[in-house]
């Protein structure tokens, strides 16, 4: 049986405050699973937090509280702290929680005080703010093309900047100058934290390069379209880079009232940033593993040992890092078969079932020590170390569930699969061979239907064609989740986001929004002293995107018409919140990706560079969107004034679309056989062929042949009816039998996991379970304040070690001409039938399976 809290709301002298908070006020309510408060009274929408910073000691018990972590008031024993003056609630056993609390795992890296006077907009963070995003853009541009390729992570910039902004306060002048009446210093003082952030908003938001660049690509290059005229021309590559970045932009400030303010978005890839970004700046952990801030007057000391421990974070963060740096060598360029580490094929290379089921590289997967490689755990998106453990097992559920319905469609040869490779996402023909596309392909880019019919139908394996079903089903099942789980807190962020329109020229709207969501936490409260970004100024720049796109159709020839620009923003503003809320509390992206092929597919059949360029405002945008939503919630963590942190993604986004654009062009001059199979450079462009490629399959040929009444995978559509059940059917489990393991069901992110196929496998998932379980299960409950020190830095040090290994590697060895020579340690893991994709059924006698010339659609 739950307990029952008393909640009191605390007067404060404020004169903005309502009169009717001025006696304080009880309210009985329960704590939900999270932690959270459960408000029974009429009058929760009464609760103003007000935000006056007062200096207050905090009692601990520490023999009550040793997992104190778990507590919202562990900052740490003795430790007189600033607070920010928020309701709270007194438990049965006289502590105090706090309504609208953090959780735990944000307590333990982020704080709960902040400093206002604290330099952030500095010349020195644009400066080394500009270089980095420049740096990292032009080579993910240049190496993107690369196979395989090179990518600059945003890790790898916040640790890089770090000694940068270090070295540029020790060697810039303290000296005031004044320019037009205005003083500033080239060098405030220390380099703070605050200004380490706008250099990796910067960053994030810049290294993963504009994906409008594919199309570019795809367009122009002779082993693909081969269409420069539209392409080379400057106006359309600006308008299509910067339309599609800003779309991304606007929409993410609209959406922050519901995935940046509450406090259950938690965002857990940003609790990795900010564990770093406590190593780095050195920040105090108490003996619970929390960060604090001494007293001015407090000494230097050494952190004290939590659970034995006496490392720093940094230290800590260090080895790991060192570690992990050496080890790449061994399973990246000595040893890689330690990656693929696909053993049980070994024992029978040439045993076809045994390389379906066990193997790991055109195989299921079913192997359980898959791997000995950091990148190959946590390479394919699910990070064992920041994933939260429910998501991590829902993953996993997920993935067992794919694999037994993978297994099943290609032992009995549905749809064909078992003439294929089991495990691809590659097209195949009615030979067996992959699709050659141009083949189909008439004068005037658009289907040639003879040529169609007497070539081959489209055909793909068991594990795409599970995926293609899943990915159906996730869409209808993110809307469900979202309407059914969070239709209050969805309408709570839209009258708030309305409020802040029509309100904006109040001066203290960011309190009016408060009050109407009591959900927001210590966090938005501290946040409060700044000025807000107002609404209006993310419509003007989603408005200003869409006037890009819609003169980008009109001007040129790329058969795009205009209403698909609106109908990419209807999709994106409907999927946004739903998939954010997924990303926010799990670290699971769902993708638009199918959704957005298909719809052209139908809508605009036969024109393959109107489905490259749908695809590309439809899904990579919302993609930007989540981005700049995750670098939004980093800010509020840090407490980084809205207006900075908007001036900084906006510079960022800027810079890194005219960059991209101008790397791109020196490519296209450098190398005139760009992307031309067997390119000396390896520059054989392995992700822009993939963009082609879906252009051709879905663009050419198009969906309504493969998914029709009369499609041989016309079944898989089934996905989007399964989505919509399974969510209500768990909904209504959840309310009907409230318990741990119903209220942690989350079908979304099952389904999700049924994803990993095809190119990934159920190896790529089960090989992070075990260490998910020991440091996110294990370790969170028995060592607690352990866990609040190293794991994240943990998970950040084996990353970024293994990129900077990886980058230099490439320059050191793989450029210059360097190969290890071959050996049993290099070859094996791709010889035998998991190496090569051996089919289970023989090619029949004809020479090509299912229907001959003409018999098909």
């Amino acid at each position: 049986m739950s307990s029952i809290y008393k909640y009191h709301s605390i007067p404060s002298d404020d004169d903005h405050l309502n009169d009717e908070n001025e006696d304080e006020d009880a309210y009985e309510y329960e704590l939900d699973e999270l932690g959270h408060p459960i408000m029974s009274s009429t009058k929760k929408d009464d609760v103003v937090l007000p935000h006056k910073i007062y200096d207050e000691e905090v009692p601990l018990d520490h023999d009550k509280d040793k997992n104190l972590h778990q507590g919202p008031d562990s900052l740490g024993s003795g430790h007189h702290i600033n607070l920010v003056e928020v309701p709270f609630a007194t438990a049965p056993d006289g502590q105090r929680i706090t309504v609208g609390d953090t959780l735990p795992e944000v307590k333990a890296v982020a704080l709960e005080t902040d400093d206002p006077d604290e330099p952030c907009e500095t010349i020195r963070s644009y400066v080394l703010g500009t270089i980095v995003a420049s740096v990292g853009t032009a080579l993910n541009v240049w190496f993107g093309a690369r196979q395989p390729g090179i990518f600059i992570s945003p890790f790898l910039a916040q640790l890089l900047s770090y000694p940068l902004g270090v070295a540029l306060a020790k060697l810039l002048p303290k000296k005031n100058f004044t320019i037009l009446g205005k003083s500033f210093t080239l060098n405030p003082g220390r380099f703070s934290i605050k200004e380490h952030a706008i250099i990796v908003l910067m960053a994030t938001v810049s290294f993963p390069t504009a994906t409008a660049l594919d199309v570019i690509v795809a367009i122009r290059q002779p082993a693909f379209f081969n269409d420069p005229e539209i392409a080379d021309q400057k106006g359309f590559q600006f308008l299509v880079v910067l339309s599609t970045q800003f779309l991304g932009f606007g929409v993410a400030g609209l959406a922050r009232d519901y995935l940046v303010y509450p406090s259950a978005m938690t965002w857990p890839l940003n609790l990795a940033k900010l564990s770093l970004f406590n190593a780095l700046h050195r920040r105090k952990v108490n003996e619970y593993g929390l960060v604090t801030l001494p007293k001015e007057d407090e000494p230097e000391q050494q952190d004290p040992p939590v659970h034995g421990w006496k490392i720093s974070m940094f230290r800590f963060c260090l080895y790991a890092t060192t570690a992990s740096f050496i080890w790449f060598f061994f399973t990246a360029f000595i040893f890689p078969a330690l990656t693929y580490f696909n053993w049980p094929t070994w024992i029978n290379p040439t045993n076809k079932k045994l390389a379906i089921i066990m193997g790991s590289v055109t195989g299921l997967g079913l192997n359980p020590i898959p791997t000995l490689d950091w990148t190959y755990i946590s390479g394919a998106g699910l990070t064992p170390l920041i994933t939260p453990w429910w998501a991590t097992v829902s993953t996993f559920i997920g993935a067992s569930i794919g694999y037994v319905i993978i297994a099943a469609i290609y032992f009995t040869n549905t749809w064909y699969s078992a003439y294929l490779v089991p495990n691809s996402n590659q097209a195949f023909d009615r030979f067996g061979a992959y699709y050659n596309a141009t083949a189909v392909l008439g004068a005037d880019r658009s289907l040639d239907v003879e040529a169609y019919r007497a070539y081959s139908p489209l055909y793909f394996g068991a594990g795409y064609n599970v995926i293609i079903s899943a990915y159906f089903a996730s869409y209808s099942a993110i809307l469900t989740y979202a309407l059914l789980n969070h239709w209050t807190d969805i309408k709570k962020g839209f009258n708030t986001g309305m409020r802040r329109i029509r309100f904006f020229r109040h001066k203290d709207k960011h309190q009016d929004a408060i009050h109407h969501f009591p959900d927001y936490d210590i966090h938005y409260s501290l946040m409060t002293r700044y000025k807000e970004v107002p609404q209006w100024w993310f419509l003007v720049i989603m408005i200003f995107a869409l006037v890009l796109g819609i003169i980008m159709c009109e001007v040129y020839d790329t058969t795009m018409p205009v209403w698909g620009i609106f109908c990419c923003l209807a999709m994106v503003l409907v999927f946004a919140i739903p998939t954010g809320i997924i990303q926010a509390i799990s670290n699971m992206q769902m993708s638009l990706v199918i959704l957005a092929e298909i719809i052209p597919g139908i809508a605009i059949p036969g024109r393959p560079y109107a489905n490259m360029i749908f695809k590309l405002y439809g899904w990579v945008s919302l993609g930007m969107a989540l981005l700049y939503v995750l670098d939004q919630k980093l800010a509020h963590y840090l407490h980084l004034p809205p207006r900075a942190t908007f001036r900084a993604q906006m510079w960022g986004c800027t810079i890194s679309s005219f960059i991209s654009i101008a790397i791109l062009n020196w490519q296209f001059k450098a190398i005139p056989d760009l992307c031309q199979p067997g390119q000396k450079d390896l520059m054989t462009c392995p992700y822009y062929t993939t963009f082609y490629s879906s252009a051709l399959l879905f663009g050419v040929v198009g969906p309504q042949r493969m998914y029709g009444s009369l499609g041989l995978y016309k079944h898989t559509l089934w996905g989007f009816l399964a989505g919509a059940v399974l969510v209500a059917m768990a909904w209504a489990a959840k309310k009907r039998w409230p318990n741990k393991v119903t209220n942690n069901l989350n079908v979304p992110v099952i389904i999700f996991g049924v994803m990993y196929f095809a190119p990934y496998n159920w190896s790529f998932v089960w090989s992070g379970v075990p260490l998910a379980w020991f440091f996110m299960s294990y370790v969170y409950k028995r060592f607690p304040a352990w866990w609040n020190k190293y794991c994240y830095v943990l998970s950040i040090g084996l990353t970024v070690g293994a990129a900077i290994s990886g980058v230099v590697q490439f320059f050191c060895i793989t450029y210059p001409g360097g190969v290890m020579p071959a050996w049993w340690g290099n070859t094996v893991q791709f010889s035998g039938c998991d190496g090569i994709g051996c089919p289970l059924k023989e090619m029949p006698e004809i020479g090509y399976f299912g229907p001959g010339p003409g018999e098909y659609l």
